[in-house]
């Protein structure tokens, strides 16, 4: 095992701006906010609008520092490693400059050999740098764009939420956020090897595309030998190779493997493999790894005739149900006591797959594994959002090394679904009456897929989200020719045209605002600041920068629902949660029902990374809204589907999202009087929905029918759907229907 030295813990920090600060304590991992914080300079920077407060701060540079000692007996070759600077910094040790560093995403690997002094006391220090400042050092071009306040963010590698956004606060104090250690760094060692699965995957047989390069203390050698071990359960693969050469190729095929599956379609089943290297016979070194064996694939045709957008593993179609991951905190030093408690909320919502949204940060590795093991595919995009960033050579090449980093880091998860360029870059050149081509965009046309096809050839690229091919451009198509959209439009009545009409295949964003609980309410906004909702300040700014207008938005959508504005806070909460619930249902039941004219969604969001009203269904202190089981409900993989009326009446319609097959019966019944309006044996096949029947109702006759079936295994499950047009009573609701519908 390498020796190391943790660096992690209590460091010292000093400001320099308008005044001096510090020296005091701070905390890595941390953020400067944090330590500000701990050391009474501010307030609770997400409390009420505490967060403004932090605007000088952004002017100053921070200065950390730590002593340590290193033994005497440490080995010579060590590297001194930051998990994540954030952004742009100095590094010394012992008052000698070791490197600059600029980019907050990848890590920081320093050769620090004959400069640590063993056996005695070391100083480490790190110069973080203003990031205003810093920004403000390059000349941005007539082409770079960016939105509101977003504009510092084009030329620094730095998460973009942390300049303000609609889901984060504006936190952009940076710090050293990620662990801090120094490791030994063996002379023999694998520099990166990859088990890279083909694309014809399926039952029965694996082809894996083995690549390695390693370095090694020998001067000479005859020849040497890689042995790679796999197991998983009782299916075990070994095998011994000749090779010539410190970097090499190895094709081997698995028989009868066990494939990993997503969520609902299989097992994720993985693989525990050793790679052993013999140098004539003789041991070198030995890593380990896991691996999945899968084949991914990612259909996409913008042909009318035959528009898709669907994900295809191991040969199997897949309904794409599940979420946008954004932050896990606007301050990221503490995202790694949320990540796994956030994850699991999405394995408990039967989410087979969650986006990786551009503008937050590449997650550690103990997010990958878990997606790994829990069978959520993981959409993945790299790290620009809503902005067109600078071309410049040096851009590029900043980029460029991110880029390989994040491949080489993350490419042996088999979670990894598809490498999305960016988030709405392609989309954002047309805002504004802008007139940009995407097709010039070097960073997602160039230099990402260059990199891939020397690193990742075999897994989907999508170059942005939503995507505008050339042939697109060209012809100048609306926004709803691509099949992969972000349905977000007017954000009106949620069965309105726009939402029940639109035509993308696969919905990667779209979502619905829902009120926190009147508890959760009361730990951001202060007392006096409760109610009323209009002229709120304090409102307005947990509502994000430059977004106020949503929180009137919630009360129209209320309005809409039930035809009346709420006069206190506990009714405004519960009406506004009905609402996001049923819309978010209505949102995923309207894709499952067209399958597989639809082929999934991707809804927005889970979770907030700060205190806030949003789209999202589990708010930053983990208390869940009313759309937290409605989505659980509809996520299911056999699930019973009320149609929109049509015709004097209703469909219904079993929808089977998994490899089994499935036989009962079902029933359509009125919640209130139990009369029963429908009922129908079924019988579905692996991965297919069944039209069961219709059952007539008049449009104006509102109920709530509760949907339940049981399958000759006894297995049973149910749902619900309110008939007739809006304004729905919301007290019957609230009092009546409510209960009932939580009772699932």
């Amino acid at each position: 095992m390498k020796q190391s030295i943790d660096l992690n813990g209590v460091w010292s920090v000093r400001g320099f701006g308008e005044k001096a600060l510090g020296p005091m304590p701070a905390q890595v991992p941390g953020n400067v906010e944090l330590d500000l914080m701990a050391n009474k300079i501010i307030e609770e920077p997400f409390y009420d609008e505490n967060e403004k407060f932090l605007r000088p701060y952004e002017f100053y540079d921070w200065e950390y520092t730590r002593q340590f000692d290193v033994p005497a007996n440490f080995p010579l070759d060590a590297d001194l490693e930051f998990d994540g600077i954030d952004c742009v910094a100095e590094v010394f040790l012992n008052g000698e400059k070791l490197c600059d560093t600029d980019n907050a995403f990848i890590r920081h690997t320093i050769k620090v050999d004959n400069k640590l002094k063993r056996g005695s006391k070391n100083k480490l220090t790190v110069l973080i740098k203003s990031p205003i400042l810093s920004a403000a050092a390059y000349e941005l071009d007539h082409h770079d764009r960016a939105q509101g306040r977003n504009m510092e963010s084009l030329p620094l590698r730095k998460p973009a939420h942390e300049f303000g956004w609609d889901i984060c606060p504006r936190c952009c104090l940076g710090g050293i956020w990620r662990d801090v250690r120094i490791v030994e760094r063996p002379a023999n060692r694998m520099l990166s090897c990859y088990f890279d699965v083909m694309k014809d995957t399926r039952p029965g047989y694996a082809r894996v595309y083995f690549s390695y390069s390693f370095a090694t203390a020998l001067r000479s050698w005859n020849m040497f030998q890689i042995e790679i071990e796999m197991k998983c359960g009782d299916s075990v693969f070994k095998n011994r190779w000749n090779q010539y050469f410190t970097s090499g190729v190895i094709y081997f095929d698995i028989h009868n493997p066990k494939l990993w599956w997503p969520a609902g379609y299989g097992e994720p089943n993985m693989y525990d493999a050793t790679v052993r290297v013999f140098a004539d016979e003789k041991p070198l070194f030995e890593t380990s790894t896991r691996i999945g064996l899968r084949s991914m694939k990612f259909e996409y045709d913008e042909n009318p005739e035959s528009f898709n957008a669907r994900f295809v593993v191991n040969g199997v179609p897949i309904m794409v149900k599940g979420s946008n991951w954004v932050p896990a905190d606007a301050l990221h030093s503490r995202d790694k006591d949320r990540i796994i408690p956030i994850l699991e909320l999405f394995s408990d919502l039967n989410c087979n797959m969650l986006r990786v949204w551009g503008g937050g940060v590449y997650e550690p590795k103990a997010f990958y594994d878990y997606c790994d093991d829990h069978g959520i595919m993981v959409w993945q995009d790299f790290m620009i959002a809503c902005a067109i960033a600078p071309l410049t050579d040096d851009f590029r090449a900043r980029f460029a090394k991110e880029v390989e980093w994040v491949v080489k880091e993350l490419r042996q998860h088999p979670s990894i679904a598809m490498w999305a360029g960016d988030n709405e870059v392609d989309a954002m050149c047309g805002w504004g009456g802008a007139i940009m081509k995407p097709s010039v965009n070097r960073l997602t046309r160039e230099v990402i897929p260059q990199i891939l096809h020397r690193l990742d050839p075999n897994r989907p690229y999508l170059p942005s989200s939503p995507y505008y091919s050339p042939e697109s451009e060209a012809k100048n198509r609306p926004s709803n020719a691509t099949p992969e959209q972000h349905i977000w439009g007017p954000r009106d009545y949620f069965k309105s045209p726009f939402y029940a009409d639109n035509n993308a295949v696969f919905i990667s964003e779209t979502g619905y605002h829902g009120a926190n609980s009147v508890e959760s309410i009361k730990k951001f906004i202060p007392a006096d600041k409760l109610w009323p909702w209009r002229d709120n300040s304090s409102w307005e700014y947990h509502a994000a920068h430059g977004y106020p207008y949503r929180i009137g938005l919630m009360f129209r959508q209320v309005k809409e629902e039930f035809n009346f504005e709420p006069d206190n806070l506990e009714d405004f909460t519960i009406a506004s949660q009905i609402v996001q619930a049923e819309a978010k249902k209505f949102f995923v039941e309207n894709v499952r029902i067209h399958k597989w004219k639809k082929a999934g969604i991707l809804w927005w969001n889970v979770m907030d990374c700060w205190p806030q009203f949003s789209d999202a269904i589990v708010d930053y202190y983990f208390d869940k809204k009313l759309a937290y089981g409605y989505l659980k409900r509809a996520q299911v993989q056999l699930l019973g589907i009320v149609g929109e009326w049509k015709d004097w009446g209703h469909s219904v319609v079993m929808a089977n999202d998994s490899l089994k097959s499935f036989a009962g019966k079902m029933k359509v019944s009125d919640g209130d009087t139990g009369e029963v309006l429908f009922e129908r044996d079924f019988r579905l096949g692996p991965n297919e929905n069944q039209h069961l029947g219709r059952f007539n109702l008049p449009n104006c006759d509102q109920r709530l029918l509760l949907i339940q079936w049981e399958c000759d295994d006894g297995t049973k499950g149910g749902s619900h759907y309110i008939t007739g047009r809006t304004p729905l009573d919301f007290k019957r609701y609230r009092d009546n229907w409510l209960p009932k519908i939580q009772a699932f």
